[in-house]
């Protein structure tokens, strides 16, 4: 019975690895048994400095990953032990550890305990120069040109930096966002602009009120399933963001940056 078990578990492990490709396309190294893909960023994601630069990625083999593998532009950046080795799929947070703007290809591969190499899967994205990010002018809200706002606004945590869509059966389906805001002609309301990017189009941004939890601190909670209707339109995305405080005097200056940090994916494919 033992052996029997075993064979239904590495069979099952090789469809999960084949639907992952499928979903995944070119984001999907695969050699054999063993495969390495992207979560995040997605191909073409823009990331503005300062904001963090993260990369989520998955290694599975029956053997257990020992190695992750990443480069960048061609040439091996880093080799990053396994935070698991004893796991057959085994999950990669790290920092990109880019800041000069221009444009960047990532590859990954992953070694299992056996010594064997999966191929490259690749993503790529750009890192942003002087310029501005877009703001959301769209969604009803336009800014007072200032010198210098006076005030701050800013993200104190972000829960969930990857969620998925669908089902609950592949990890949280929600992330909360929470922000430090202060305004000098007090504040009228907090507002969470939010839009979907896809390597092919972009949303419009959609707003909600962000919550005073006390002190400086407002917070909103974002289920992208339930605000897309409980559709699931794509693979996968990125959720762009934005934080505007309106004080009392309806200035709207005191605004972060748009942020491209949170990774959304289907569960399943």
């Amino acid at each position: 019975m033992k052996k029997i078990h075993s064979i239904a578990s590495w069979l099952l492990m090789i469809l999960l690895v084949s639907a992952c490709s499928q979903a995944l396309g070119n984001q999907v190294g695969e050699t054999s048994n063993v495969s390495a893909w992207f979560d995040a960023p997605l191909p073409g994601t823009v990331f503005w400095p300062p904001n963090p630069c993260q990369i989520v990625a998955h290694g599975a083999s029956p053997a257990g990953i020992a190695l992750f593998e990443l480069g960048i532009n061609g040439a091996q950046a880093a080799s990053i032990p396994s935070p698991d080795t004893q796991s057959s799929l085994v999950t990669l947070v790290t920092d990109c550890g880019l800041s000069e703007p221009g444009e960047y290809l990532l590859e990954l591969r992953v070694q299992d305990n056996d010594g064997n190499w999966s191929g490259f899967a690749e993503t790529n994205l750009i890192i942003a120069g002087d310029e501005e990010p877009p703001a959301p002018e769209e969604a009803g809200i336009t800014p007072t040109p200032t010198a210098e706002p006076a005030g701050t606004v800013s993200i104190e945590r972000v829960s969930d930096y990857l969620v998925y869509l669908g089902r609950a059966d592949c990890g949280t389906l929600e992330t909360t966002i929470t922000v430090r805001a202060s305004a000098p002609n007090g504040i009228k309301v907090v507002m969470l602009f939010y839009r979907f990017q896809t390597s092919s189009a972009t949303t419009e941004f959609l707003s909600v009120v962000m919550t005073p939890i006390g002190g400086d601190l407002y917070q909103s909670t974002l289920n992208p399933t339930s605000l897309l209707g409980g559709s699931v339109p794509f693979d996968q995305a990125t959720l762009q963001y934005q934080v505007v405080v309106q004080q009392n005097n309806d200035d709207t200056s005191l605004r972060t940056p748009v942020l491209s940090d949170i990774t959304m994916q289907a569960c399943g494919g």
